[in-house]
């Protein structure tokens, strides 16, 4: 039997995942449409027409996971399993960025971005086992 704390849980997880991919989405589109302002992931800020056009297919994928996560959000229980391979989505892009773009990316905003993810992580993670959590 699950608690309703455990899907209260689950269901700020789902919120909490639905608003940030909604905000770096639109941030990505600005980007995409021309607008010089930095990455809010890593506060890179790129240039030019393949980095724009990158910037457009990644806000088609960004806004396309903003959906999934708000589908989570309808059943938590049942597609509480969105979370972890969200989590491990995550893990895998703050270890491609310190293995192959560290250079490219260092400082405040770039750290300030894992800092961010890793919290969402831990949040995401926490929630999932928490929902695994037999009470009786």
């Amino acid at each position: 039997m699950i608690k309703n704390n455990q899907l209260v849980f689950l269901k700020l997880s789902f919120i909490i995942g639905t608003i940030a991919d909604f905000v770096v989405g639109i941030n990505w589109l600005l980007i995409s449409l021309g607008y010089s302002i930095p990455n809010l992931i890593s506060s890179f800020q790129g240039e030019g027409t393949d980095y724009r056009f990158a910037m457009y297919i990644g806000t088609l994928f960004m806004f396309g996971w903003t959906a999934i996560l708000f589908w989570g959000y309808l059943k938590p229980l049942e597609r509480r399993g969105l979370l972890i391979i969200t989590s491990v989505l995550l893990s895998l892009s703050i270890m491609i960025e310190l293995l192959f773009y560290y250079d490219l990316l260092a400082g405040r905003g770039f750290l300030f971005g894992i800092i961010l993810r890793l919290l969402i992580i831990g949040k995401f993670t926490f929630s999932y086992f928490y929902s695994l959590k037999n009470y009786g």
